[in-house]
């Protein structure tokens, strides 16, 4: 099973975080973690600070809560255009 992606995998992450933690170590962690490419980003673009709780870090970094096209079948029909 591979890392969840978003939030949610960037929640999982962060529980293995001890805090306060600086930028560096949340990215040296979600690194460990088998982070994706996305949440990497998201984690590299955040500014240079400590951060004193997960809260803060979600805050910080603008991810989609769910990986795109986990969607279950009935949502994605009714994401569809009617005809």
């Amino acid at each position: 099973m591979g890392v969840e992606r978003g939030l949610a995998g960037l929640r999982r992450i962060l529980e293995g975080v001890d805090f306060p933690a600086d930028k560096d170590r949340i990215v040296a962690a979600a690194l460990d973690a088998g982070g994706d490419e996305e949440v990497l980003s998201a984690l590299r673009a955040m500014p240079s600070a400590d951060f004193y709780e997960s809260e803060e870090v979600l805050r910080a970094v603008p991810l989609p809560e769910t990986e795109p096209g986990s969607h279950t079948e009935s949502a994605r029909a009714q994401e569809r255009p009617q005809r």
